[in-house]
This record gives C-alpha cells, sequence and structure tokens, in this order.
C-alpha cells in the first residue's frame, strides 16, 4: 500500500467535483486499479461508480511530513494544507503540532 493523498475527481454524471482521500495502490493483491476504475461517491449528486477523472492529487510525501528523504517546501506543505483543512477539516493531522514540512 502506498501513503494515502489527497484527490480531487471529477463526477462522469453531473460533472462536479470532490475530493477523497486515497491511496495510488490500495493493497497487497497484486492488482493496482487506476482511480479512473475505482468505484467512488460523488458528493454533489450521489453517483456511485467508475468512471470519476482525476483532477489533481497531492504529492504522495505530503501526509508522511516531516520526513528527511521526502522533505517539501513551506510553499507547497502549506498549499496542500490549506485544501486539507477545506475539504477535510476533522482530519487528524490538523491537531498534530509535530506534523510541517521537512527541510528541502
Amino acid at each position: 500500500m502506498t501513503p494515502p493523498r489527497m484527490v480531487e475527481l471529477q463526477c462522469p454524471v453531473c460533472e462536479g467535483q470532490h475530493w477523497v482521500i486515497d491511496s495510488d495502490f490500495r493493497g497487497t493483491s497484486g492488482q493496482d486499479v487506476a482511480n479512473e476504475d475505482r468505484e467512488y461517491v460523488c458528493s454533489k449528486c450521489a453517483h456511485r461508480g467508475i468512471g470519476h477523472r482525476v483532477l489533481q492529487k497531492s504529492p504522495p510525501e505530503f501526509f508522511l511530513q516531516p520526513h528527511q528523504l521526502y522533505p517539501m517546501t513551506q510553499e507547497d506543505f502549506d498549499h496542500w494544507h490549506k485544501l486539507l483543512k477545506q475539504h477535510f477539516p476533522d482530519h487528524s493531522k490538523l491537531n498534530n503540532p509535530r506534523w510541517h514540512p521537512g527541510r528541502s
């Protein structure tokens, strides 16, 4: 399994945009499934199914911070932190005072 990351998706039915937290590779089954082939539920129209288009993804190192091998700039961290706070205001990382970017 790869680290989770924020993914902005566009619904194939209503074309609404919504965010999820997902991993690029979800498990140990040996099969990788592209985001477009995964089932998601649209938060706008409640459509459940495949075909959601990926608009953007946070860097895979975002939730790993601080990390010496995968540092982030303060500017990049702040950008993704703002989106996390906006779309996932109850996420546990937001209340962790030790969560900050590694030095790049």
